[in-house]
């Protein structure tokens, strides 16, 4: 079925002769994904719960030279723990389950030291069980069964108390699909395919299993030296509630609107899962059941990236009061580029979504301007800088960050974008709290990055990052 393209500014214009010019949309996508060497992309757009846009683009298939499609089923990844928590927050709407709980109280024999741990805990990466992906502890060639894959995680000791910290950890979601299947004595992908992809209607949407035969399935690349190289194709069954779930940008568009209609769960559960979690001290930190929480320049949203070892890479990004959905989908782990290239088509929908949005203006400040590209070349050389927070500095040593987020190179403009003043008070930025925002526009002979600064209220850069255009 042909979706009618309803956003204003992006719609299919009449050109002379009753031929149409091409869609600004396409053709950005298209620029961008051969401007960073993207096999393919697949990404859909709903705007006040109308599919506005399905679109899919490059190379499926690297060997078999088969296209994109709006049918093209890629690996959604950590999204996946989306479709986990909405199972969880049904057995809890139900009163099957109880997020306060401890967790030994639906799955036996667990380490002493998991005692205190909760539900929620599990679901809003408080939990301080160590990430067993970033510790490389499991083999994607065979299977673990749950009491070995507990006891894997629990000969190691916890990162921090419960709920003291926030730490994302992969060893969290597979837990919660074991006290899923506890509690309702089912499979849990069984649950999730009759409690969440039925209902949403997504008929392309599957699990992973390494020996099926997945119609429109894409291939997954990495990126060695500039060559392309098949991803990793298996991995244990029991990571399912971490990453398991194939899916179309297509599908993904049902699913958004089920939740936006509380077809899943209540809205009044949805804003609970979307709400920054609150640590025993009080502090905040922005992400909540299975979301992360920000906003840019008022714009409130949340989002959720997800990679695999097969080499895809996803990312979903949620505007509630603006009611638009932007999802992607790539065969292909670039980084941050799958976050770049979704907020560029929010931009495109909504104008001022997106740093390379912003226009250049005068610059109010060219001695902070100064300083700031200075650490820049500082970071970019592994040489600490007076003008990062405690949190990143190591002196004598380089600070505590890597150099790639530094640049090293022949600066042609660093023009100022803008600088928000957040207040006195400040706001809480990934348990940070920021009082100001500096943006910037960086071009260096073809390229051009963008850059964000946040400062604390004594002017010292907590966090930063980059864009390329």
């Amino acid at each position: 079925m042909k979706l009618a393209f309803l956003v204003s500014g992006l719609a299919l214009l009449a050109a002379p002769g009753g031929a149409s010019r091409p869609d600004p949309l396409d053709r950005y996508v298209r620029a961008f994904l051969e401007r960073h060497r993207i096999p393919s992309a697949a990404i859909a757009i709903v705007r006040n719960e109308q599919v506005v846009k399905v679109g899919a683009y490059g190379q499926a298939s690297l060997e078999l030279n088969a296209p994109a499609g709006p049918q093209t089923v890629y690996e959604i990844g950590s999204i996946t723990k989306q479709f986990t928590a909405e199972a969880v927050l049904m057995l809890v709407g139900e009163g099957k389950l109880d997020l306060e709980a401890p967790i030994a109280r639906y799955l036996p024999n667990l380490p002493v030291q998991w005692q205190p741990i909760t539900v929620r805990h599990l679901l809003t990466h408080t939990s301080g069980l160590p990430d067993w992906e970033s510790l490389s502890l499991l083999d994607f060639h065979r299977e673990y069964t749950p009491s070995e894959f507990i006891q894997l995680i629990g000969n190691r000791p916890l990162d921090f108390a419960p709920g003291a910290q926030w730490s994302y950890t992969n060893s969290a979601f597979p837990l919660l699909g074991m006290i899923v299947e506890a509690v309702t004595e089912e499979p849990y992908e069984r649950v999730v395919g009759e409690r969440v992809l039925q209902p949403a209607g997504m008929t392309e949407t599957r699990f992973r299993h390494a020996l099926e035969v997945v119609p429109n399935r894409a291939a997954g690349y990495s990126d060695s030296a500039g060559v392309f190289k098949n991803g990793e194709p298996l991995r244990p069954r029991l990571l399912a509630p971490n990453g398991g779930i194939l899916s179309t940008a297509g599908d993904m568009a049902k699913w958004d609107i089920a939740l936006t209609r509380g077809i899943l769960v209540k809205p009044a559960t949805f804003e609970q899962m979307a709400a920054p979690v609150v640590l025993n001290d009080g502090r905040r930190f922005n992400a909540g059941m299975a979301w992360f929480v920000d906003a840019f320049r008022g714009h409130r949203f949340v989002f959720h990236n997800g990679s695999t070892a097969a080499g895809f890479s996803s990312v979903i990004y949620r505007y509630p009061e603006d009611r638009l959905f932007v999802v992607v989908l790539m065969n292909i782990d670039r980084g941050a580029l799958v976050n770049q290239l979704a907020a560029g088509i929010a931009n495109l929908v909504i104008p001022g979504l997106s740093i390379s949005g912003l226009p250049e203006r005068p610059d109010p400040d060219r001695s902070m301007t100064q300083r700031l590209l200075t650490l820049l070349a500082d970071v970019a050389d592994n040489r600490d800088s007076d003008l990062l927070a405690p949190s990143l500095r190591n002196p004598p040593g380089p600070p505590r960050t890597t150099a790639s987020f530094g640049f090293k190179g022949v600066v042609d403009r660093f023009a100022f974008l803008e600088r928000e003043d957040h207040g006195a008070q400040g706001v809480d930025r990934f348990g940070i709290r920021v009082r100001w925002t500096y943006r910037y526009k960086l071009v260096s002979g073809h390229r051009v990055l963008y850059y964000t600064f946040e400062l604390t209220s004594d002017g010292k850069v907590a966090r930063f990052g980059s864009e390329e255009d």
